[in-house]
C-alpha cells in the first residue's frame, strides 16, 4: 500500500478546498461541502499519481 506524500497538492487542498468545505458546512449546505470534499480528494489522488 502506498503512502500518500503531502506536497503542494496538499497545501492547495487545505487552503482552497479546505476553506470552502468549511464555509459550506457552517451554511448548512450539503451539497456544496460534498462536492468540495469530493474535488478535494480527486485533487489529491490526482497529486500522487503524478509523482507515481
Amino acid at each position: 500500500m502506498k503512502k500518500i506524500k503531502f506536497g503542494n497538492g496538499f497545501a492547495a487542498f487545505v487552503l482552497f478546498f479546505g476553506v470552502s468545505l468549511i464555509e459550506a458546512f457552517q451554511g448548512k449546505d450539503w451539497l456544496n461541502a460534498v462536492f468540495w470534499f469530493a474535488m478535494g480528494i480527486v485533487f489529491l489522488i490526482a497529486d500522487n499519481l503524478k509523482r507515481a
